[in-house]
């Protein structure tokens, strides 16, 4: 077990290092971005005029992701200032949850492949070395996934229509086994930061061994 002074050191470390892992899931957030919005792009360009993708549709996506840039720009902002608090991770967590959701909505609802992305959330939780964020984020990318059904079945397609029409319908199977995954992915992403900290744990317990060892009396010395 750790001792006191080192449990202390311990979280002390934390804060810096959970500081320098959110800086990195802000920079890769910025550019799965780019990628994301630079593919949507291509499609855009390639699409013949007056198909879906040309209208609306390309105005809405734009406008969701200039709002998440300008949201992850000025996470940066203040995490190049080295200020940095606690709820700021979750904070993050919500509105990528958000931004994925409403991406998916905008794409057509839980069939789109964007529904794939929050996984991507869900790797990036145990950077910020925060059992209670890794959870969060999976209840997160969980109640986005059930909020992305409920809009397809009770606005986009209406209540009475989906449940009366089996080929709108999505698989109850299909449903049950994405937040499954989901479960499972954060359950293992806890566990790897459960690893790290045992390992850390392990290493300091030695080196109070050892501290404690170097300073002990030799056996059988005494006063002469």
């Amino acid at each position: 077990m750790m001792s006191n002074t080192r449990l202390q050191d311990w979280d002390q470390s934390l804060r810096p290092e959970a500081w320098a892992g959110e800086i990195r899931v802000n920079l890769v957030r910025l550019a799965a971005i780019v990628l994301f919005y630079g593919r949507h792009l291509v499609e855009w360009f390639l699409a013949a005029p007056g198909t879906p993708i040309r209208g609306r549709y390309h105005l809405s996506v734009t406008g969701v992701v200039l709002l998440w840039t300008v949201l992850a720009l000025l996470l940066h902002g203040w995490l190049s200032r080295r200020y940095f608090e606690p709820w700021m991770k979750y904070l993050a967590i919500a509105v990528d949850g958000l931004m994925i959701t409403l991406l998916c909505i905008l794409a057509g609802g839980p069939r789109t492949p964007l529904v794939l992305v929050n996984f991507g959330l869900l790797a990036s939780s145990p950077l910020r070395l925060s059992i209670r964020a890794v959870y969060f984020a999976t209840a997160v990318a969980m109640a986005g996934y059930l909020v992305l059904l409920g809009h397809y079945a009770w606005y986009q397609i209406g209540f009475r229509r989906y449940y009366a029409t089996p080929e709108l319908r999505i698989p109850r199977s299909e449903e049950i086994i994405t937040l499954l995954a989901m479960l499972v992915c954060g359950l293992f992403a806890g566990q790897i930061l459960r690893q790290v900290r045992r390992i850390a744990a392990t290493q300091m317990s030695a080196i109070d061994s050892s501290d404690d060892s170097s300073t002990a009396p030799e056996k059988g010395a005494g006063p002469s």
